[in-house]
């Protein structure tokens, strides 16, 4: 079986996702951002589970596609956009919790390169 490939998170990435967790964290539990509530207990949601990963260092290729999801998803929605403003609010949180900008064009850029050398 092929050993599953992996790829380095770079460090700036590591260092917007560290100061987002230690906020994330410092905050009530009802204000802190990718938390879910699931049977009746507010859990971490992929948001949290995604940093913790981008903090470990390595991510493999569905972890990248999965970013790549998001950042479809919330990155350049003009609503996001305009709720990201606010540096304290969820929304800024949340996105940097994935990595902020320079994860989305690391997400963007290494997944190009390993679409081409398919």
């Amino acid at each position: 079986m092929a050993k599953k490939r992996t790829y380095r998170v770079p460090q700036e990435i590591k260092k917007i996702v560290q100061r987002a967790i230690e906020e994330n964290m410092s905050r009530s539990i009802s204000q802190r951002a990718s938390y879910k509530e699931q049977n009746g207990k507010k859990i971490p949601g992929t948001g949290m589970r995604t940093a913790r990963k981008l903090m470990s260092g390595q991510v493999d290729e569905k972890q990248l596609r999965l970013m790549s999801a998001w950042f479809a998803r919330h990155g350049a929605s003009e609503k996001e956009k305009e709720a990201r403003k606010d540096k304290t609010s969820k929304a800024s949180l949340a996105f940097a919790l994935w990595g902020g900008n320079p994860a989305r064009s690391w997400v963007r850029m290494t997944l190009k390169q390993i679409d081409k050398d398919m």
